[in-house]
């Protein structure tokens, strides 16, 4: 087989996607895929272990390792955790059918996508990641939460 007649990893997904049960599958993890590619993006530009990286969040390293597998979907309070421990901002946006998503989009935030998929029923799921700006974390006042940093 010639190097030209090898299909693509986009083309070898869409025929994938073709399949109903894949299709479901993916959609269903796409936030678990996209917070891997964050965190195993972060680990990897700053050379650390997964060991290394377990100590910074407090967890075990066999915790990281089953996140960057991207197979479940984190909690709340895991991504509050990551974000926090890990200087990350991150962004998820969940636009109806017929809708155009308004937070971001790929051209706002260059670099920061990690995952953008159309749902099979037209729903759009975005999920962003990048470095926090620095001196952007602050801490919610008292009985308010605050999900985005800044």
């Amino acid at each position: 087989m010639r190097l030209a007649q090898l299909k693509t990893n986009d083309q070898v997904l869409a025929e994938q996607l073709e399949d109903p049960e894949f299709r479901a599958e993916w959609e269903r993890t796409a936030l678990a895929r996209a917070l891997a590619i964050a965190v195993l993006r972060h680990r990897t530009e700053r050379g650390l272990s997964q060991r290394k990286l377990a100590e910074l969040l407090g967890w075990k390293q066999p915790a990281v390792a089953r996140l960057e597998l991207g197979e479940h979907n984190p909690s709340y309070d895991t991504l509050l955790e990551v974000a926090q421990k890990l200087g990350l901002e991150l962004v998820l946006d969940i636009t109806p059918r017929g809708m155009a998503g308004r937070w971001f989009t790929p051209r706002a935030v260059q670099g920061a996508i990690v995952e953008d998929i159309e749902m099979a029923d037209g729903m759009r799921v975005a999920f962003g990641a990048r470095p926090a700006a620095r001196g952007s974390i602050r801490a919610a006042p008292r009985g308010r939460s605050r999900l985005a940093a800044g």
